[in-house]
């Protein structure tokens, strides 16, 4: 099966919005055969409904994919799920909410999937961002012809407090080897945020390039059996406090890194082997309610 393009409408208004959509992207990116190609710009929305409820954060992205229509439904339904979204109310708030509006130009309608999604014509929060990333002609000639007959206010915006992000992810030469890490959806997200990139390693003292450094008994040691622990807890209480100066509530984070990995890093071997574990500058950060995204 070759790759299809997809559109998505992505809406949180409960808890932190930007943490619960970021996560949602970046879940999809990570599906078999799924890539997310273009995101729009983040709007907040009036709630649709009766229900008294917080305005929502929504976002439209492109992805390509192989996966079949309902094989892409059940996974996004798992990433909702584990997003702790719940059906109690029609049109009630939620953590997050995933709709896939069109899949290439199919047209399926079923009892738990109607493709082109059949209120998308309706909602300004659905028509507005699928502008700033629709690359189908017809598709988009058509949203044109709507959106000027919609009602409700749709405002774009930044997130107020920004986003920590690891620099290497961005771009920036600060791995030990003076290599970086550069991703590409982070370069798209960190145009549509307001963020602020840290190096605990580099803040703590260190140098790039630098002997490579594993945690091995709660202490970071590197290649040559150094104990660089101190270093590390000084990037990340100097990570902290811009943290706490900024007001930042998220940290995208680099994964399997003895400050930044999150669930699993490497296990002091240098052995490629990984365990349970945070790095020291993710539990810093967790301890002060600061939640991360891997990357």
């Amino acid at each position: 099966m070759r790759y299809k393009n997809v559109y998505l409408s992505i809406g949180s208004n409960i808890g932190k919005r930007y943490y619960n959509i970021i996560k949602a992207i970046f879940s999809i990116d990570q599906l078999k055969n799924t890539e997310v190609l273009e995101m729009s710009s983040f709007y907040e929305t009036e709630p649709i409904g009766f229900v008294v409820q917080d305005d929502f954060l929504n976002i439209a992205i492109l992805i390509r994919t192989k996966q079949k229509p309902y094989e892409l439904l059940k996974n996004i339904n798992f990433i909702e799920k584990e997003l702790k979204r719940e059906r109690k109310i029609r049109w009630g708030p939620r953590t997050i909410d995933i709709d896939i509006i069109f899949y290439e130009e199919y047209k399926i309608k079923k009892n738990d999937l109607i493709i082109p999604h059949k209120e998308y014509q309706k909602r300004n929060f659905v028509m507005i961002p699928l502008l700033e990333v629709i690359r189908n002609k017809r598709i988009k000639k058509d949203l044109l012809k709507n959106i000027n007959l919609l009602k409700g206010k749709v405002k774009k915006i930044k997130n107020h407090n920004p986003i920590l992000i690891s620099s290497c992810l961005y771009g920036v030469n600060c791995k030990y080897n003076g290599g970086n890490n550069y991703d590409y959806l982070i370069n798209k997200l960190t145009k549509k945020i307001n963020f602020i990139l840290i190096c605990p390693e580099i803040l703590g003292g260190l140098a790039t390039p630098r002997v490579s450094v594993e945690i091995y008994n709660k202490k970071a040691i590197n290649r040559d059996g150094v104990d660089c622990t101190k270093q590390f807890e000084k990037g990340a209480q100097e990570s902290l406090k811009i943290a706490k100066k900024t007001k930042s509530e998220i940290a995208i984070m680099k994964l399997k890194s003895p400050s930044c990995g999150i669930g699993k890093i490497y296990d002091g071997t240098f052995n490629s082997k990984l365990v349970d574990g945070n790095g020291i500058t993710v539990i810093a950060f967790l301890e002060n309610n600061i939640e991360i995204i891997s990357r």
